[in-house]
Formats: structure tokens, C-alpha cells, sequence
């Protein structure tokens, strides 16, 4: 285990100079830009959640959990996590929101790198060949109806829908990135507002009948046990990854 953490230390810090390396070297690059946006809002975002570790901690586990979540794609979860811990929905609609963007901004300028063979790490190679045929597959689909099926592909929650693989069907239709964000931002917003009322009102009709911790209770433990699910599952693709990588040696 400890020889593993090791090897990922490694990896993780030449990731880290291969990234500066990248933003010195080719800012002039649109995608690159969009990705040190990605990576300062998620800087910002990880400083304020490292203040409220000390100043609020029920807070920071609210919000914290609520990021995992994102990550793994489960934006109505997330939302509903927000919600159960008696967030206003004003705040929930902010924050889940804010969330999406910086996935989208990162997820967006790595694989548009990647693709251009600007950058090429092997441990998101098969993710970003997945990506692709997923929104490959999509696309003719959403290119006959335009703006509005993208719009709606990203607003809807279908299965393989969603921001992401919304983004990336705009880079594929040679959209502007403006151009594409503009379209995906709003979809994502409209979906993540009727998320959020419509969950508070669920939430306020069940809470006539069940107890509110009781839903606060298993919203926390359905959401910790995706996430360790979710942990497992990559960890071994990491694992494997390292090991590809001494057998290289």
C-alpha cells in the first residue's frame, strides 16, 4: 500500500510539472486557457472548503460531499444533498452550479488537449476514448435539431446525458467554445433549478410524514456509499495504471 501512494506521489508531481510546462508554453492555446480557469476556480474552491474544515464543519461536509458527488455525475443527488441539510435553495442552485462549471471547464480542456494530441496521458486515454464514442453516438442525433438539441441534451436528465459529454458534442460539431459553454451553462442551470424546487418541495411534502433527519440520515449514508463504490472502482484503475508503468521501467 504504501509503495502504491508512493508511485502516485510521483506520478502526481510529474503531472503537475507537465501542467505548468503546458500553461508556460502554450497559453496561447484556447483550451489551455479554459482549463487554468477550471483550475483556479477549483484553487479557490478547495481554499474555502479548507476554511470551513475549521470554521464549520458540518458545512464543509455538506459541501464536500456534495463536490464527490458531482464528480461521480450525480447532479440531482448532489442537489438533493444540498437540500436535506436545509440549504436554501438560492445557495444549493449557486453552488451545484458553480460545481458543474468547473467540471466542464477542466473536463472540456483536457479532452479537446488530448484530442489535438497536445497533451497524452495514458491514465485518462481510455476515459477520453469513452467519452467520445459516447458523444459520437449522440451527435448525429443532436446536430439535426442544433442549439436546442444540445440544449436539451444537457438539460434533461437521460441516461449518457449531461454537461460533459454535452461540451464535448459541441467541440465535435466545431461549435466555438463561447459558443458551446453559452448552450451547455444554460441548460445546466435551467436542469439544476428545476432539480432544486422540485426537491424542496419533495422534501416538504415528505417531511409532513418522515422525519427530516431520517432523510438526512439516509441521503448520507446513500451518498457515502456511492462514493466509496465510486473510490474502489477507480482505485484499481489507478492501480493497474502504476503497475503498467513499473512493468514499463
Amino acid at each position: 500500500m504504501i509503495k502504491t501512494f508512493n508511485k502516485l506521489a510521483v506520478v502526481t508531481n510529474n503531472a503537475l510539472k507537465k501542467l505548468i510546462f503546458l500553461i508556460r508554453k502554450r497559453i496561447d492555446l484556447i483550451e489551455v486557457k479554459i482549463l487554468l480557469i477550471g483550475i483556479i476556480l477549483t484553487v479557490l474552491a478547495a481554499l474555502y472548503l479548507g476554511y470551513l474544515f475549521f470554521a464549520d464543519f458540518h458545512l464543509y461536509s455538506i459541501l464536500s460531499l456534495t463536490a464527490v458527488i458531482h464528480i461521480m455525475g450525480g447532479r440531482a443527488l448532489g442537489i438533493a444533498k444540498c437540500l436535506s441539510a436545509g440549504i436554501s435553495p438560492f445557495v444549493t442552485i449557486s453552488y451545484n452550479f458553480f460545481l458543474e462549471i468547473v467540471i466542464v471547464l477542466i473536463t472540456y480542456g483536457m479532452f479537446v488537449l488530448i484530442m489535438r494530441n497536445v497533451i497524452q496521458p495514458k491514465l485518462f486515454k481510455s476515459a477520453v476514448r469513452q467519452a467520445e464514442l459516447t458523444a459520437q453516438s449522440q451527435k448525429t442525433r443532436i446536430k439535426k435539431y442544433g442549439t436546442i438539441g444540445l440544449f436539451l441534451f444537457v438539460m434533461f436528465p437521460f441516461f449518457m446525458t449531461g454537461p460533459v459529454i454535452g461540451a464535448i458534442i459541441g467541440y465535435l460539431l466545431n461549435y466555438r467554445a463561447i459558443n458551446t459553454f453559452l448552450i451547455v451553462f444554460s441548460g445546466t442551470l435551467s436542469s439544476i433549478i428545476i432539480y432544486t424546487f422540485l426537491g424542496n418541495s419533495a422534501i416538504s411534502y415528505i417531511n409532513q410524514f418522515v422525519d427530516i433527519e431520517l432523510i438526512k440520515k439516509w441521503a448520507t449514508i446513500i451518498s457515502v456509499v456511492l462514493i466509496v463504490i465510486f473510490l474502489i472502482y477507480h482505485m484499481k484503475t489507478i492501480k493497474n495504471y502504476l503497475n503498467n508503468l513499473e512493468d514499463d521501467d
